[in-house]
């Protein structure tokens, strides 16, 4: 477990947030300064305060986006707007954004070679233009970081035999729609308890399950009891008690052969802001007898085997959808990667804990797999930097609409869903989607098992 640096020690929530901005620019900018002079190792570098105008320099600063339909606070409390709740929208963008950038000085509009609609608020970038009347700033070209350094780059070596790491979102337990079927499937294939003996022999393989985020469904969390007479609610059972407790059952199967990471999700009984820290161990009364069994943060960072893993449950991925024009999770996942920041979001449309001196969510070492828990579907890309570096960008599925887990291979970073049936009426086992013949030829060579595995054959390179 890697995840040290995302564990809170001293909780003090009193603090202001401008010095995590502070403390970000303050530790990219060096980086950005070896992008720029490898780009335009012509072009001064120069403060926004020093900027003269008409001449070509290159700046570095903090990413703004003024946003009209934002949610804010101040504007729904205000006196002198008697205006109606604005509806909650799957998207803020609008025509009307304009950007800015960020320095430790100033800020000036951003205008030119740079998609308005696209830009994420608060990523650190390096800007090649020059300053125009009225203060503005014309952009040429701009870039990110790029993929930090990469500790091994020779993957797999060391590994003889196919290992399987599994990643499973979105469990969702608690919904009144819920199928339990599914999720036993599964656990009876990873403990060996269904299955012909080549299945058998396959899900032998897995050694570790991550369990990346939203075990509870968002419907445990009940407000409407808050809101009632004590009377009235005390003889009702949470909803989230009776999901905890059916989490637990399905754990203690699990741990009892594989290890399991479980990590914390927008609607588990966790803390909102990021880094979520683990759920507490009473909540797994059976589970937590287990030394197979590990609550880790949000994100959360392991080496296995030599493989560094990275992921998160899905939040810093969903709020750069919400607020930029971005819908694909893998190339979001890819862009986060590139500007060397898990959650640019945090703290302006994302919560987080008020760093003062430190920002955790810089990548310092890049990592071999990186996850997104709970997407709308599996997807996958493996991204190369330019010094070699190799990552696995995964997008994970929420389980209770996909029925899919996702297997990756420590030995050859291959990547892959499992597709989990249920029963239907005449007693034989559904496989969506079906396996295609060419992995057929696949299971002749015992690669993969008969059923229920499915390769995506779409993983861009």
């Amino acid at each position: 477990n890697l995840s040290e640096k995302f564990k809170l020690r001293n909780k003090c929530f009193k603090k202001q947030y401008a010095p995590l901005y502070s403390a970000r620019l303050a530790a990219m900018r060096p980086m950005l300064e070896a992008v720029a002079r490898n780009k335009w190792f012509d072009v001064a570098q120069v403060q926004l305060s020093d900027l003269h105008r008409n001449k070509t320099c290159v700046i570095i600063g903090t990413v703004f986006k003024q946003m009209q339909l934002k949610p804010s606070i101040l504007r729904e409390l205000s006196e002198n707007l008697n205006l109606p709740p604005k509806p909650e929208r799957k998207r803020y963008t609008h025509q009307t954004d304009t950007l800015f950038l960020e320095d430790e000085t100033q800020r000036i509009s951003l205008i030119g070679n740079i998609e308005t609609r696209d830009a994420i608020t608060g990523t650190v970038i390096c800007a090649k233009g020059r300053e125009l009347a009225g203060g503005k700033f014309e952009v040429d070209e701009w870039s990110y970081c790029g993929l930090p350094a990469q500790l091994t780059s020779e993957l797999g070596e060391t590994i003889e035999d196919d290992k399987y790491v599994a990643i499973i979102s979105g469990i969702s337990l608690g919904d009144p729609k819920y199928d339990p079927m599914p999720l036993q499937l599964f656990v009876d294939l990873v403990t060996g308890q269904l299955g012909s003996l080549k299945d058998q022999t396959f899900y032998s393989k897995v050694v570790r399950l991550i369990v990346a985020g939203d075990s509870l469904s968002e419907h445990t969390r009940d407000t409407t009891s808050a809101k009632q007479a004590k009377y009235l609610s005390n003889k009702v059972k949470a909803a989230s008690i009776s999901a905890a407790q059916e989490l637990d059952d399905v754990l203690t199967q699990l741990v009892s052969c594989i290890f399991v990471d479980l990590m914390p999700g927008q609607f588990d009984p966790a803390s909102f802001s990021l880094p979520q820290q683990p759920l507490h161990r009473c909540i797994f009364p059976q589970a937590a007898q287990y030394t197979s069994f590990q609550n880790v943060t949000n994100p959360y960072e392991a080496d296995i085997d030599g493989i560094t893993f990275l992921g998160t449950s899905g939040q810093n991925i969903r709020n750069i959808q919400q607020y930029t024009g971005h819908t694909d999770s893998t190339e979001i996942g890819e862009m986060t990667l590139r500007c060397r920041h898990i959650a640019p979001t945090c703290p302006d449309t994302l919560g987080c804990y008020p760093y003062i001196e430190e920002d955790p969510f810089i990548l310092r070492d890049c990592p071999h797999v990186y996850f997104m828990g709970n997407q709308k579907k599996f997807s996958a890309k493996m991204v190369t930097g330019d010094q070699g570096q190799k990552t696995l960008v995964v997008s994970v599925p929420k389980f209770s609409v996909s029925h899919q887990v996702v297997l990756v291979n420590l030995k050859d970073m291959s990547c892959f869903p499992v597709s989990v049936a249920t029963l239907i009426g005449d007693g034989k086992m559904e496989h969506a989607p079906p396996v295609e013949e060419e992995m057929e030829e696949d299971d002749e060579e015992g690669e993969l098992p008969d059923v229920n595995v499915t390769p995506d054959d779409d993983i861009e390179e």
